[in-house]
């Protein structure tokens, strides 16, 4: 399968001329996924004129093979002529093509087929992978991927393969990126990129989901092995091998890291990789090849060539597909979050349900107004956060900055926290600022270590181990366990990860807690502590943005307020190209 090119003309030409019934071309057509309509209009082009002819069912023929993946093509058609009893057709033209139980009967290792190994992966996805938690105050909303509005957008390749800086959305959105052609062709390569928050993950969690399921219609439909596999699980020199095998298969004794590559390496046309998350891989940014595993040769197409692999990233890493031949290689695509059209037809459908649907409208009104609420709204986690504040009565026009927002939001969780709790001591407004804090301080710490730290682990809260059970209780943080006996050199059983619920809140809560320690340090000893944060992050400061836009939002007392002006125009006048001078500007609009 993995070997095998577009079926050719001459056989499609052959196979139509062999039909011989209308019922026959019909029942074909439905094993192929044409619709009714469709197969109307190929059985009309048959009986025009005086005699029936074969050129609407080669027209279905020929249309269906631009819909396939060339290595699925010989068994995909195949299959549905057996479906459709006509099996001495099947056997005529598609002689020595494998059938689709051959594939699966294929063995990974000597206790692993492909058809167990998918299995097990489609257990891993509905089980962890596609549980997207969407509302950090209840632990069992997760995200439902049949009513998604996440807008996909992909760049236009010129006959050269080079990009022409045109883009054009992804008509079904998530649910098309792996059947999006470039220049008639599926690339083999694909980039998605999307600021924090806008949809990356949920995106992946959707094409598993479409996997899992095989939703009629995707790419993924018939596709036997989905790996994917999330960069936060994978140090510096850990291979494809082992990534796959220690966060997807960790339970087969038999399957080595090596011999699972060997697999993958002779059947990539049955196999897709989707690797999530290169900004939080640390691999990708050394300059010494032997420090570099094989998963960057995979991304860089060295390896895997005919192996259609999905890449995710955060925008600032863009440029590292732009040098050489990867610029060609890879389609990109965009994750724009919600569009304001999308975002206006969630609110119409959020209050659709209320008592007061004219709330909504109020709130569209007040996003017209507010355009630092509404560049959150796009992400889609804030559109509905923003709703929930809206209709509770926690957000009205006073609100007009970001940092305002997410103040209102702690409150919120505070709210839902106290009425979930059978314990008759609530958590207070001061125990509200306090928890923030100390969060704050671990937030922040993580931060100046690495601004893409998103997660963090029981260690980075050993000192306040209490005020980690009230983060998670509120739903700021969560925490998950997994079994770590797969850990190489570990003697644990389980390993513990913590996370904030979303990149802005660990920023918010670390600016919260800057502006307090500036304060309290200009107050008492003339000692800033922005002024130490800032010589620590100068040179990439860009990274660093809405943790000093929440720090300045927080205090604009007279104090922190100096701070902020004299920094930003140091940046502007002195040092730094107009794109700093942009987010200078951003910090102003918080404070």
């Amino acid at each position: 399968m993995a070997t095998q090119g577009c079926i050719a003309d001459d056989l499609l030409f052959q196979l139509a001329d062999n039909i011989e019934t209308g019922e026959q071309m019909e029942a074909l057509g439905r094993a192929l996924g044409f619709k009714a309509a469709a197969i109307n209009r190929y059985t009309d082009t048959n009986n025009k004129g005086d005699r029936v002819t074969c050129k609407g069912t080669r027209d279905m023929l020929f249309n269906w093979r631009q819909t396939v993946e060339p290595c699925d093509q010989h068994l995909r058609l195949k299959q549905a002529l057996t479906d459709v009893k006509l099996v001495m057709l099947a056997d005529t033209y598609l002689k020595g093509t494998p059938s689709i139980r051959d594939i699966f009967n294929k063995k990974i290792s000597e206790s692993l087929t492909v058809e167990q190994c998918r299995e097990k992966l489609r257990n891993k996805y509905l089980n962890e992978l596609c549980k997207i938690q969407m509302k950090p105050w209840d632990q069992n909303a997760y995200a439902e991927f049949r009513d998604m509005h996440t807008v996909v957008t992909v760049m236009k390749k010129d006959a050269h393969g080079k990009d022409m800086k045109i883009k054009e959305v992804i008509q079904n959105s998530v649910s098309d990126i792996f059947s999006t052609k470039v220049n008639g062709i599926l690339p083999a390569r694909i980039l998605i990129s999307a600021p924090a928050g806008r949809g990356k993950t949920t995106a992946v969690a959707k094409m598993a989901y479409d996997w899992v399921h095989r939703e009629k219609g995707s790419a993924l439909e018939h596709l036997p092995l989905l790996f994917v596999v999330k960069f936060r699980n994978t140090g510096q020199l850990t291979s494809i091998g082992e990534a796959i095998k220690s966060q997807l298969l960790r339970d087969v004794d038999d399957l080595t890291p090596e011999g699972l590559e060997n697999f993958i390496r002779k059947n990539q046309g049955i196999c897709h990789i989707i690797l999530d998350g290169l900004d939080e891989y640390a691999g990708i940014s050394s300059s010494n090849r032997s420090l570099m595993s094989n998963i960057v040769n995979v991304i860089r197409w060295e390896e895997f060539l005919q192996c259609r692999v999905l890449v995710t990233t955060r925008p600032h890493l863009e440029n590292f597909f732009n040098q050489a031949e990867l610029a060609t290689v890879y389609t990109k695509m965009w994750i724009d979050g919600f569009s304001r059209e999308s975002s206006r037809d969630y609110i119409d459908k959020f209050f659709a349900s209320s008592s007061n649907a004219n709330n909504g409208h109020g709130l569209k009104v007040y996003l017209d107004d507010q355009p630092l609420i509404d560049e959150l709204v796009k992400t889609p986690l804030f559109c509905l956060m923003v709703c929930h504040l809206w209709s509770n009565g926690l957000l009205d026009s006073g609100t007009t900055t970001q940092t305002e927002l997410m103040d209102s939001v702690n409150l919120f969780l505070r709210h839902y926290a106290n009425a979930r709790s059978k314990s008759r001591v609530k958590i207070t407004p001061g125990m509200l600022r306090k928890i923030i804090l100390q969060l704050g301080e671990v937030a922040l710490t993580g931060l100046l270590d690495d601004a893409k730290k998103l997660v963090f682990t029981p260690h980075d809260f050993r000192g306040v181990p209490a005020l980690l059970d009230m983060a998670c209780e509120l739903g700021i943080v969560s925490k998950t366990t997994v079994s770590s006996t797969w850990l190489p050199q570990s003697d644990e059983t389980t390993s513990t990860t913590i996370e904030f619920y979303h990149k802005i809140a660990q920023e918010h809560s670390a600016g919260k807690f800057l502006a307090d320690q500036t304060y309290h340090f200009l107050l008492h000893f003339k000692i800033s502590k922005l002024d130490k944060v800032l010589r620590k992050i100068e040179a990439k400061i860009g990274d660093y943005e809405n943790l000093i836009r929440f720090a300045a939002g927080t205090d604009n007392k007279l104090s922190f307020w100096k701070r902020a002006r004299d920094i930003a125009f140091s940046l502007i006048v002195h040092q730094r190209p107009p794109v700093q001078k942009e987010m200078c500007l951003r910090w102003f609009k918080d404070v």
